[in-house]
């Protein structure tokens, strides 16, 4: 299967979008130790965070430009590849180690990833026909209510699962922010406008939700929801609401990708992710 130049440009340019996310957030978490290890928020550190949420910020920017080149199911999967370099970040830079488990999850996530995007049937333009507005306004009320539904539950049970319930939620809304940058590529200006604005609050809900999860669980219980929800979700939103097609070998490959997201930080101890 030949692969479009544009779905080329667009995987390159994904790629180094999750790059820059994951390593704003090495960089962001050498900081935090370093604040740990001072005692005070003011110093080098503080330019250093910076730094690294420079990098993250980067990001939102980049995989949107991203997802102009080609389809969600081809972008979103990118994701894995940026929990690749966390850790390698984090095993040279942070001294950290890592386990048998770590470097299968590794390998399982590169696999995963290669079927999940050299085997895409969709052409990397999208039109506004393509784009079922109904479907996607259902999906997003469905979802969230769904989903705040368990977060009552969970703080009405002292927020018992809070680290799968607000992780998955998290990962949801970063799903919704996905399939919003995509519809932008859409030539309408109607579309445009309502979706750069959803793309906005989206972005901000997520990190809101991604802090209080990681306030109220580990963040190895956190992230595998998180990482895995967004890639799930955002593939099958995008099948849904702009008629993506998505074959046998990529859903393959996806399951292969989120079991080596789980092995590579399932598995981690807190203070490592």
């Amino acid at each position: 299967m030949v692969i479009g130049e544009n779905i080329v440009i667009g995987i390159s340019i994904g790629v180094i979008a999750y790059v820059l996310l994951n390593l704003g957030k090495g960089i962001q978490k050498m900081a935090i130790e370093g604040f740990k290890a001072e005692k005070k928020i003011k110093g080098k550190n503080s330019g250093v965070w910076i730094g690294g949420t420079i990098l993250t910020s980067l990001y939102m920017c980049i995989q949107w430009i991203a997802l102009f080149f080609a389809p969600i199911n081809v972008i979103a999967p990118l994701e894995g590849l940026g929990l690749i370099v966390l850790i390698i970040f984090s095993y040279f830079v942070l001294n950290e180690d890592i386990t048998k488990i770590e470097i299968f999850g590794i390998i399982l996530i590169i696999f995963g990833v290669i079927l999940a995007t050299v085997f895409n049937p969709n052409p990397s333009n999208v039109q506004s026909g393509d784009f079922i507005f109904f479907y996607f306004i259902i999906i997003v009320f469905v979802l969230l209510l769904f989903e705040g539904i368990l977060i009552i539950i969970s703080k009405i049970s002292n927020y018992k699962a809070a680290g799968l319930i607000l992780g998955s939620t998290a990962g949801t809304l970063m799903a919704f922010q996905t399939v919003s940058k995509r519809v932008t590529a859409i030539p309408d200006p109607y579309l445009q406008i309502i979706f750069s604005i959803m793309t906005m609050i989206m972005a901000v809900l997520t990190l809101i939700i991604t802090q209080f999860a990681f306030s109220k669980s580990k963040a190895n219980r956190v992230v595998p929801c998180f990482t895995s929800a967004s890639i799930s979700l955002s593939i099958l939103i995008g099948v849904i609401t702009l008629n993506e097609l998505i074959i046998l070998i990529q859903i393959i490959g996806i399951a292969i990708l989120i079991f080596g997201v789980i092995c590579l930080t399932a598995f981690r101890k807190e203070s490592e992710i």
